[in-house]
């Protein structure tokens, strides 16, 4: 099979790059509001440079979210809490006591 897409044969190409994105962002000044979409395959290396920055930036929110989210389930859980009980009022108790 033929792939005129570049990034298409990229991907197929490697299972290391299946994860290639059709179009990627980058961190924008702070007084710009808008986020353009650059297609990848017009993007030069420092575009790409730039664009895993914002890439880690948006995995380490991802991850603190998720440590957030299972530390709250574990002192809930420690509280005694099941399944159908509040999360963040039966963590409270384990924390007033």
């Amino acid at each position: 099979m033929l792939f005129s897409n570049p990034v298409a044969r990229l991907r197929k190409a490697h299972y290391a790059l299946e994860g290639l994105p059709d179009t990627i962002t980058f961190p924008q000044h702070p007084a710009c509001e808008s986020e353009d979409l650059l297609p990848l395959v017009d993007a030069t290396i420092d575009d790409v440079a730039f664009a895993i920055v914002a890439a880690d930036q948006e995995y380490s929110a991802a991850y603190r979210r998720a440590s957030a989210l299972r530390r709250l389930y574990q002192m809930a859980r420690e509280a005694g809490a099941t399944g159908v009980d509040p999360a963040v009022k039966s963590a409270l108790k384990r924390s007033a006591s």
